[in-house]
């Protein structure tokens, strides 16, 4: 009788590990699949533009500039500028993303 109450007792002991242990797989999926959903919505709101748009929008935003700030020379310089160092990250984050593509065996750049 002591023998079937022990072995009931390890039974018992090991079915609750054996649960223990899917629960926490199972979050760690869950887990793992939101951080995923998460990462996928960012990268559809990010506006990704080709070079060629890029350059568009800069000439675009550069010719705007000069005609609404014509009297204010300095402001206009800050603004250029301003403009250029966006279009040159703008550029070179669409080249990273396109090398990546290109070379998967290499590892993915850090994110922005």
């Amino acid at each position: 009788m002591n023998e079937i109450i022990i072995g009931i007792i390890i039974l018992v002991i090991l079915a609750a590990v054996i649960l223990s242990g899917r629960k926490r797989r199972l979050d760690e999926a869950e887990s793992d699949v939101a951080d995923h959903r998460a990462e996928e919505e960012s990268l559809a709101k990010e506006s990704v533009m080709s070079d060629r748009q890029v350059e568009q929008l800069r000439g675009d935003l550069i010719r705007s500039i000069e005609e609404r700030f014509a009297d204010r020379p300095e402001d206009q310089e800050r603004l250029k500028e301003i403009i250029n160092d966006w279009a040159d990250l703008k550029i070179q984050s669409f080249h990273e993303r396109r090398s990546w593509v290109r070379r998967p065996d290499q590892t993915q750049p850090e994110s922005e």
